[in-house]
C-alpha cells in the first residue's frame, strides 16, 4: 500500500476520519470507496494515541500553567491548615 499524504495522516490522527477520507478521495480523483478503505486500513495499523498524564501537560503550556497553579494553591492550603 502506498503511504498516505501527510495532511491525510494528520487528519486521521486528529479523529477527523471523514475529512481524511474526503481529502484522500480528492488525491485519488474522487475514488471515495478506495479512500475510505485506505484510511480505515491506516487507522487499524496506526491507531491514534490519546494523550494521558504528563503528555497532556507537555501538549499545552496553558494546561501546564493551570496544573502548576493548582499544585501551588494546594501546597499553600496545606501550609495554612498545618498552622
Amino acid at each position: 500500500m502506498h503511504e498516505l499524504p501527510p495532511a491525510v495522516r494528520q487528519l486521521a490522527h486528529a479523529d477527523q476520519r471523514q475529512a481524511a477520507i474526503d481529502l484522500l478521495s480528492e488525491y485519488l480523483a474522487n475514488d471515495q470507496e478506495e479512500a475510505e478503505r485506505r484510511v480505515d486500513q491506516y487507522l487499524e495499523e496506526n491507531p491514534p494515541v490519546h494523550l494521558r498524564g504528563a503528555a497532556i501537560l507537555r501538549a499545552s503550556r496553558l494546561n501546564a500553567l493551570i496544573w502548576l497553579t493548582l499544585i501551588v494553591l494546594m501546597a499553600l492550603a496545606a501550609l495554612i491548615f498545618a498552622l
